[in-house]
This record gives C-alpha cells, sequence and structure tokens, in this order.
C-alpha cells in the first residue's frame, strides 16, 4: 500500500430489527421466548380491524415500538366525531386477546350498531407475559412497581392524536376508557391523572395496588362517568380485596364527583336478573369453580349534579370480563373462576356512558 494511503474501514453491520427487538425485550424483563410482533395483527382479518404502531421512549430501554388494534365500522365515514372506546386488556394478554378471548368481539357489534370506533389498547412486554402469545403485556400503571418504565398515560394520548392523524377522526371526539384487571387499574389511573382527557371510565374486577388514590376533586372535569365492577370472592384477585380496597376506592371517587354525603351511604340498588346458572356440571372439587358457581350481580348507583358513579358488584363471579358468549376452557376457569354471563358488560357500559 503506498505511503499516505488509508483503506476506508468497511462500516460495523447495522443491527437488525430482531437484534434490536430482543435488546428491548431484555430490558423490559420480557423471558426470552416472548414474541413481540407490534406491526401484526394476530386475529383473523374482517373489514374495519387495523393495526397501528408508532414509536414510544422508555425510561431506560431505549425507544419501544407500541401498537393498538383499531376497529372502525363501515358506516363510519372519514374524519368522524363518533366517540373513540379504548378497552385495556388484563396482565398478561393482548390487544387482540382482550378482543376475542374476554370481550368475545360484543365491543365490535356494539360498535356497528351504536356508532363508535373501538381502540384495544397493548401493554409492553413485562415477565408476566403468556408463554406462546403474540404482543402479551402488562400496563406499567402507577399501582404496579413497573410504573416508571414508560408513560402509559402519553401512550394512550397518542392513540387519539393517531387517529386524528390518519383523519380516522375529527379531534375533540369522546373518549372512553374501559378495562379488566391490571387495565382495569391502568384505565382508572389514567383518568385519575388527566380527567380533562376522558368523558367516561369503567374498571372491571381491576388490580389498583393496595393503597390506590382517588382523585381529591373532579368537578368541573371532562370526566363525569365512572363505572366499578368487582367480585366479593373474585379468585384472579387477593382474599378480601372487593372489601378492603375497591369499595372504599369507589366512595373516594363518589367523593371527588361530589356526590353528597348522606348519599353515599343510601345508593340505589337495582338487583339485577339472574339469567344463567353458572357452571352446572363444572368441577365441583376446584376451588375457583366452586366459590364462583351461579353468581349474580346488583347494580348501585350514586349521582351528583353533574356526574354519576355506578357500581356492579357480583357477590362471588370470576375474574373475566362478563358476558353471554362466554365459553371459556377448564384450565382457565380453574384459575380464574366462572365469569358472569348474567350481563352483557359491553351494553352496560355503553348504557351507563350515555345515560
Amino acid at each position: 500500500m503506498a505511503a499516505g494511503c488509508v483503506r476506508p474501514r468497511a462500516a460495523p453491520p447495522a443491527p437488525s430489527a430482531e437484534a434490536g427487538s430482543r435488546a428491548l425485550l431484555e430490558c423490559l424483563g420480557a423471558p426470552a421466548d416472548a414474541i413481540y410482533q407490534p406491526d401484526r395483527l394476530a386475529a383473523p382479518p374482517a373489514p374495519g380491524l387495523t393495526v397501528h404502531t408508532f414509536q414510544q421512549d422508555t425510561a431506560a430501554c431505549g425507544p419501544a415500538l407500541r401498537r393498538y388494534v383499531a376497529y372502525v365500522p363501515a358506516a363510519l365515514g372519514p374524519r368522524t366525531a363518533a366517540p373513540v372506546l379504548i378497552v385495556l386488556h388484563g396482565q398478561g394478554a393482548s390487544a387482540e386477546a382482550m378482543m376475542t378471548l374476554q370481550t368475545r368481539g360484543t365491543f365490535n357489534r356494539l360498535a356497528d350498531r351504536a356508532g363508535f370506533v373501538v381502540v384495544y389498547a397493548n401493554g409492553l412486554p413485562t415477565a408476566f407475559n403468556i408463554p406462546g402469545l403474540p404482543n402479551s403485556g402488562r400496563w406499567r400503571s402507577e399501582y404496579t412497581d413497573l410504573a416508571s418504565t414508560v408513560d402509559e398515560g402519553a401512550y394512550l394520548q397518542r392513540i387519539a392524536d393517531d387517529l386524528r392523524a390518519r383523519q380516522v377522526i375529527a379531534g375533540g371526539n369522546e373518549l372512553y376508557l374501559v378495562g379488566q384487571s391490571n387495565g382495569g387499574g391502568m384505565a382508572l389511573s389514567a383518568a385519575r391523572q388527566r380527567p380533562d382527557a376522558y368523558t367516561g371510565v369503567a374498571a372491571f374486577m381491576p388490580f389498583v395496588g393496595f393503597s390506590p388514590t382517588p382523585p381529591q376533586d373532579l368537578l368541573g372535569a371532562r370526566l363525569r362517568r365512572v363505572l366499578f365492577a368487582f367480585s366479593n370472592a373474585d379468585p384472579g384477585l387477593p382474599p378480601d380485596y372487593a372489601a378492603q380496597v375497591l369499595a372504599p376506592l369507589a366512595r373516594g371517587w363518589a367523593r371527588a364527583l361530589k356526590v353528597a354525603d348522606g348519599d353515599l351511604d343510601a345508593p340505589a340498588e337495582t338487583d339485577l336478573p339472574d339469567l344463567v346458572k353458572e357452571g352446572q356440571g363444572g368441577d365441583a372439587a376446584n376451588e375457583a369453580v366452586a366459590i364462583t358457581r351461579d353468581s349474580s350481580v346488583k347494580r348501585l348507583d350514586l349521582r351528583a349534579p353533574a356526574a354519576a358513579l355506578r357500581e356492579l358488584v357480583f357477590d362471588h363471579a370470576g375474574h373475566f370480563w362478563p358476558t353471554r358468549a362466554a365459553s371459556d376452557s377448564p384450565a382457565l376457569a380453574s384459575q380464574y373462576g366462572l365469569r358472569n354471563q348474567d350481563i352483557e358488560a359491553a351494553d352496560e357500559v355503553w348504557r351507563f356512558f350515555h345515560d
């Protein structure tokens, strides 16, 4: 080689997308066999059903590709002013699992009838992933020890921004949050932190930590409908969790909505029809199944001048989303109990948000 000549050094190969994904999963604490495919729709293709992604920074793991699944009824045109209902899955589940396994497509069918956009949001992978389930994740709410990982409230707001940028919605649409289990805790956390971003919130069988904080004052906030739904014998939550944590938290939210003190101890009560005898012929030897047979539900209503709080209290239902269309495997029932089938929870949520 001639003096003064320097052979160009080859640039190091760029890390592959797969390598970047594995590094992110490792940093997030997900197991080595976690399947993280945020841009793939893990559900049968259907008109109006799409998956979308955007980048979001994490506290210590670099940027993460976040995802959500949207269902837009065919009757809604572009830049619709229709409401947007964001549905949050439980720990270890995914957007598609919430749409299919938990809610059995009931929100999509309701959206076709009532005319609104449904979004199934997706938590990031964690050590609590379900083996073999693509995009299994968990919400890093203020009620978990992973709360500092990523700003989940900002993620939920980014969904609305992305819908507007893609001209699905006009902007300024009413936003509602609905969550189950870990997703119920996340929904309450997001609504408490940003009460002017949402019109209503519904939390089913929520896990909210052991010392959750209710809002101080919601007078004048956009948030005016709050629904708590919980079971007094939920196998998926700690013992006595409903009585010790959820019932007092619901009263705290009622006070923030300015329900009068005299009304807190005298809500309007309605026993809903006990239409299904859940668990007939099931495994009576399994404790979770035995304690959740033939559940029933009571509706408690507390009203303020400009807002309302409703409780759906199940006497001994299982942990899963209440729906008439349920058909859970014995393995799931043995761990989480028998879900209530007396009500269609999607309909209950929508009626409450709009009554």
